[in-house]
């Protein structure tokens, strides 16, 4: 493994996902310490990232989701504990084909933070994804706690970021005040959408305002519901692709078979380790990561029965006899605008099924 410089280089394949609230950063008094420091050394960075490889082979090598479980949380943790397991119980002997993880020319984004929790982001090359860029991000909330990768995206580096750096060094980072917990039914009437979700948020809006001072487009904060928002209504600052418009339009499509009806229910994870992580370019926008959780619910049309893949059948409750509802959660990387500068890019989406419900 290379490792160089602070803003520092070292590859990694995607294993299983690719098959608070307070803040993330900022100045927050945690134990009567307002101290901006480094979250991490370059050395001990470099030393998450290793233990995370060394044991992440072992895991996927084996199926083994508890084990999994010491390296990772949030919503990377989430995914991969779902698909190991899936895949352990199925082919309990484990994987004798798997081919360990490698990484190389990696860098390190480490910003300086007061209180917990903190976080650093290694981008690495990889053995597994071709040219592509791996951006893991790592957290932890205390000293005494082991450092956990919460994200991955995968990025083509031609829609990597400049970031921007102080004079030391280290990456910026941009504080995100959490207030959104949007839940959006993607079959509601957009005009019961719009005002259901006023309802829910009278007062989250002003207080986001007050809050942010990111000056971007979306606040990170508010990243989640926006894109929600959007898979529901087609409406929002949003540039046309892959995870945007073309998730919309599979959607769509997916209600045009008689033989079953769709419904989508998305809503923002609120859980310790699912809060968004922002760095800052050099023009003033934002890479930020970000997660969603969404049901997908296909009901057959009488006569026809569900077919479940095996896989999802090990993670299901109840019954697949008229209908299935799938559980995904999904982990995304933004590119997001200083306001007035244009859309936000999605590049990168990784998602994963992490139970079911079979009636």
């Amino acid at each position: 493994m290379r490792v160089r410089a602070r803003v520092a280089r070292t590859a990694a394949g995607v294993f299983m996902a690719v098959a608070t609230a307070v803040s993330v950063s900022g100045c927050m008094t945690v134990h009567g310490g307002t101290a901006i420091m480094p979250a991490a050394s370059e050395e001990e960075a470099a030393d998450a990232l290793a233990h995370f490889v060394e044991v992440s082979n072992e895991s996927n090598a084996t199926f083994d989701a508890e084990l999994n479980r010491t390296i990772e949380s949030g919503p990377l943790g989430e995914i991969d504990y779902a698909g190991l397991v899936a895949r352990g119980t199925v082919d309990p002997e484990g994987n004798p084909d798997f081919e360990p993880l490698e990484l190389s020319d990696t860098r390190f984004l480490i910003p300086q933070q007061a209180g917990w929790p903190k976080f650093f982001v290694a981008d690495t090359a990889t053995n597994r994804s071709g040219e592509n860029r791996w951006l893991l991000v790592f957290t932890r909330d205390g000293i005494d706690e082991d450092w956990a990768a919460v994200y991955l995206s995968v990025l083509d580096p031609s829609l990597m970021p400049e970031f921007a750096v102080d004079e030391d060094g280290y990456a910026e980072d941009i504080p995100v005040p959490v207030v959104d917990a949007g839940d959006t039914d993607a079959t509601e009437d957009a005009d019961e959408a719009e005002e259901a979700e006023e309802a829910d948020e009278a007062g989250g809006a002003d207080d986001a305002a007050a809050w942010d001072d990111s000056g971007l487009v979306v606040p990170p904060g508010q990243l989640s519901s926006a894109y929600n928002d959007f898979l529901a209504s087609k409406a929002g600052p949003f540039t046309d692709g892959t995870y945007t418009t073309e998730a919309v339009e599979r959607r769509e499509e997916s209600n045009s078979n008689p033989a079953y009806a769709m419904q989508y229910q998305d809503s923002v994870p609120t859980e310790p380790g699912f809060e968004p992580v922002a760095l800052r370019a050099t023009d003033g926008s934002a890479l930020v990561f970000f997660s969603t959780r969404h049901h997908e619910k296909q009901t057959m049309a009488e006569g026809e029965t569900p077919v479940v893949d095996p896989l999802v059948e090990v993670l299901m409750e109840g019954t697949a006899e008229t209908s299935v509802t799938l559980v995904r959660v999904a982990m995304h990387a933004a590119l997001v605008p200083a306001a007035g500068e244009g859309d936000i890019a999605v590049p990168s989406r990784v998602t994963g099924v992490t139970s079911a419900v079979g009636e």
